[in-house]
C-alpha cells in the first residue's frame, strides 16, 4: 500500500470492474450503435430520467412498434404468396398447327340404317326425349339389347372419304384420308387432322391460303334424326396430343358458304404449389421431372382429362358398359343402355357439382389454347358454280349449295401470345422491403442487426459472469 493512502493503478482498475454493470453496457452500445436516437436515451442513475429523455424514449418506442407491425403485415403479405401476370406476343419463325376435328352434325348414315327396321324412329323419339316401349323385329331387337361395337357404329357412321372432297396444307393438295384420322368423340365418328401423329404440323406463313383448306359434303340426303336438328360441321380446335372432347375450341360451319377461321395460340404458365393459380386452387406441375401421371387411360395429363375419365369410370360402375369413344376396356353400351343409362348419367353427373369436387381433378400449370375469329362468305361464287360441279360431282346447284361447304383454319399471324403468372414477392423483394422499413423507422441497417446481436450475446455472457462471481468487463473487452 502506498503512503499517500492511494491505491495503486491496478487496485483501481480492479475496483472499477467490480462496478461494471448493465448501465455501463447500455451506455456504451448507445454511443457506438447506428440505431438513431438511441443515444439521447439516458438510464437512470443518481437524477431520475430527464423529460427530454423521455420524450426521445417514447418516440424510439413509438417508431419500434411501428415498424414491428409494418414487419408482420410484409411477412403476411410474403406468405399469402401474391402473384402477377405478365402478358407478352412474341413473333416466331413458326407455330405449332393445331389439330383440327371435323363433325359432321350428322355422323350417322341413313342408308346404312335401313338394315334394320324401325331404327330410324328409334332416333327420332330418343332425339325428341320420348319414352316409349319399342318392339322390333330381327335383326334390331338384338341390336337393341345386345352389346355393340366399334366396328358397328363405324359401319352405320359417314365416310370420310365421301365426306372430305378436297384437302390442301401449305398450298400443297393431298389425300384427305392421308392425313385425317378417324376418331370417336361425344358426337359420334368424327375425322381429325394432326390428331397424334410423330411430328406436329408446323405453320410457316400466314394468311388464309397458307394454312389447312377443305371442301366438305355433309349429305344431308342421308340424314337421320338426332338430338341436334342443324345442318352443316362442328370443328373442333384442340391440341394435337388432346382428345377432341377435352375443352376443344368449337366453330360452326354452314354449307352454302366459305367459313374462314383465323387462329390465335395462346400458352399460359402458372405457378405451382405453395402459388394459387385458378382463384383458391393450386395447379400440377407436369413438366416436373417427378410428375407420374395419375390418370389410367388418358395422355398427357390436364383437367379435361382427368375429368373425362373420372366421369366414364364412374358410367361404367354404374351401367356396366361404355361408350364408343371411351378408352377404357369394357363391352360398349346397346342402344338401350346407350341412351337410357350412359348418356343420361354422363350428362347429369357432369352438372353435378359434389361429383366434380369428388373427382379431385386439378389443373396442370402449363397449357395451351386456341381463339378462333371466324367469318364467312358464299361458297362458291356464281362464276365458279359449273367449275365447282364438275370438281364434287354435285348433280346441281341447289344440291351442291345444300350440301358442300369451304372450310378454311389458318394464323393470321405467326405470333404467340404468353400469359405468365410470377411471384408478386421474392426473397429479394422481401428483404428490401424489410430494410427500407427498419431504415425508414429506426435509421438501421443489417450491420446495425449485428450491433444489437453483438448487445444481447454481451448481457448474456455479463449475466453467466455475474451467476458465477466472475468480472466480466474484461472478458467483454477482449472480444
Amino acid at each position: 500500500m502506498r503512503m499517500d493512502g492511494k491505491l495503486p493503478d491496478s487496485a483501481t482498475a480492479e475496483k472499477q470492474s467490480t462496478k461494471y454493470g448493465l448501465k455501463d453496457l447500455w451506455d456504451e452500445f448507445c454511443h457506438s450503435t447506428g440505431l438513431h436516437a438511441v443515444s439521447k436515451i439516458k438510464t437512470p442513475s443518481a437524477k431520475p430520467i430527464s423529460i427530454r429523455g423521455l420524450m426521445w424514449m417514447l418516440a424510439v418506442c413509438s417508431t419500434t412498434a411501428f415498424l414491428i407491425y409494418n414487419l408482420i403485415d410484409e411477412l403476411e403479405t410474403y406468405y399469402s404468396y401474391p402473384t402477377v401476370t405478365k402478358v407478352t406476343t412474341q413473333m416466331t419463325s413458326f407455330v405449332e398447327f393445331p389439330a383440327v376435328t371435323i363433325c359432321n352434325r350428322c355422323t350417322l348414315n341413313k342408308t346404312r340404317l335401313d338394315a334394320y327396321p324401325g331404327l330410324e324412329d328409334y332416333f327420332f323419339n330418343t332425339s325428341q326425349e320420348l319414352n316409349r316401349n319399342f318392339s322390333f323385329p330381327e335383326p334390331t331387337s338384338d341390336l337393341f339389347h345386345k352389346p355393340l361395337s366399334l366396328e358397328w357404329w363405324r359401319n352405320v357412321s359417314m365416310d370420310g372419304d365421301e365426306m372430305l372432297v378436297m384437302c390442301s396444307f401449305g398450298g400443297e393438295d393431298f389425300e384427305c384420308m392421308s392425313r385425317f384420322r378417324p376418331v370417336f368423340t361425344t358426337e359420334g365418328l368424327c375425322h381429325t387432322f394432326n390428331f397424334n401423329n410423330s411430328e406436329i404440323v408446323k405453320a410457316w406463313t400466314a394468311g388464309d391460303d397458307a394454312n389447312l383448306i377443305l371442301i366438305f359434303n355433309i349429305d344431308q340426303d342421308v340424314y337421320t334424326y338426332k338430338a341436334n336438328m342443324a345442318a352443316g360441321i362442328k370443328v373442333l380446335l384442340h391440341h394435337p396430343r388432346l382428345h377432341p372432347d377435352a375443352s376443344s375450341t368449337v366453330v360452326m360451319a354452314s354449307p352454302g358458304f366459305s367459313t374462314y377461321v383465323a387462329l390465335q395460340k395462346q400458352e399460359f404458365s402458372f405457378l405451382p404449389s405453395p402459388y394459387k393459380a385458378f382463384g383458391s386452387q393450386e395447379c400440377v406441375d407436369t413438366t416436373h421431372p417427378a410428375f407420374v401421371n395419375p390418370l389410367k387411360y388418358y395422355s398427357p395429363y390436364t383437367y379435361d382429362h382427368c375429368f373425362m375419365e373420372c366421369v366414364r369410370v364412374r358410367a361404367f360402375n354404374e351401367c356396366g358398359c361404355v361408350g364408343p369413344s371411351d378408352p377404357q376396356d369394357g363391352r360398349i353400351c346397346s342402344l338401350v343402355k346407350q341412351h337410357g343409362c350412359y348418356t343420361a348419367f354422363v350428362r347429369k353427373m357432369s352438372k353435378n357439382g359434389a361429383f366434380v369436387e369428388e373427382c379431385g381433378c386439378v389443373g396442370a400449370c402449363t397449357l395451351e389454347r386456341y381463339t378462333a375469329q371466324v367469318s364467312s362468305s358464299s361458297f362458291p361464287a356464281n362464276i365458279w358454280t359449273n367449275n365447282v360441279l364438275n370438281t364434287t360431282k354435285a348433280r346441281d346447284k341447289e344440291m351442291m349449295i345444300d350440301n358442300f361447304l369451304e372450310l378454311r383454319v389458318f394464323y393470321d399471324l405467326i405470333m404467340l401470345k404468353s400469359t405468365t403468372q410470377q411471384p408478386q414477392y421474392t426473397s429479394a423483394s422481401l428483404f428490401s422491403n424489410i430494410g427500407g422499413q427498419i431504415g425508414l423507422c429506426l435509421g438501421a441497417s443489417i450491420l446495425t442487426v449485428a450491433e444489437i446481436a453483438e448487445l444481447l450475446v454481451f448481457i448474456i455472457i455479463f449475466l453467466l459472469d455475474k451467476c458465477r462471481g466472475r468480472k466480466a468487463r474484461n472478458r467483454i473487452r477482449n472480444w
